[in-house]
């Protein structure tokens, strides 16, 4: 009977059934709570958007394996969901203290970092990010967004670069190409994004040339 309440309670996370998951997952861990199903509870929690209840599960499963960098991350990603970047960067932090490899975790570390306006910061995980995974456009599209925050133009503007290179339909990363080249008084470049633009995303090239026509 256990571990038919087990399987069932990871057969119906598995459907995204949460409300079901929530309920047998309950009543395996009143007979033995374990890791694995603090975090599925979590989970579904989580993804009903109940956020105070996932961080509590998410709580006990670090306090049953502070080994595990998955249950830090999956933290993190509730705290930042419902707010609290401070908390978030926090169990970010201890993610990629246990997975140091972990180019996601620098990634997230990174956006949560920026939206504490913690540019420094953001920069320096990012690139962390990269030096894992020198392939990941979204990196390189919000290292360059960090850079222009802290007003380093050129910086952002190799980054922005890099990121078209390996993902050229991004729009966002054009998007804020063209800003940066505004910046540094290269208004050709600009509009040569703005004329990309208007067949790959039109709505964002509406909303770059309000700031050509600036």
């Amino acid at each position: 009977m256990q571990k038919f309440l087990n399987n069932l309670g990871s057969t119906y996370g598995t459907l995204r059934i949460f409300k079901r998951a929530m309920d047998v997952t309950r009543k395996a861990m009143n007979r033995e709570p374990d890791y694995a199903k603090l975090l599925l509870q979590g989970n579904a929690y989580d993804n009903l958007g109940m956020f105070k209840e996932a961080i509590k599960y998410y709580k006990q499963a670090v306090r049953i394996d502070p080994s595990n960098g998955e249950a830090y991350c999956s933290l993190g990603n509730a705290y930042s969901r419902s707010g609290k970047f401070k908390e978030a960067v926090e169990a970010y932090k201890q993610g990629v203290r246990i997975n140091p490899q972990d180019a996601l975790a620098y990634y997230i570390l990174g956006t949560t970092y920026s939206k504490l306006g913690n540019y420094q910061a953001a920069v320096a995980t990012t690139k962390r990010a990269i030096q894992i995974r020198p392939a990941m456009s979204g990196a390189h599209k919000n290292l360059g967004i960090f850079y222009y925050m802290l007003g380093m133009y050129n910086e952002a503007k190799e980054s922005l670069n890099q990121a078209i290179k390996i993902e050229p339909n991004n729009a966002n990363a054009r998007y804020n190409f063209a800003l940066v080249c505004l910046e540094l008084h290269d208004r050709n470049s600009a509009l040569e994004e703005y004329k990309i633009l208007k067949g790959l995303a039109p709505d964002v090239a509406d909303k770059l040339s309000g700031k050509l026509q600036a």
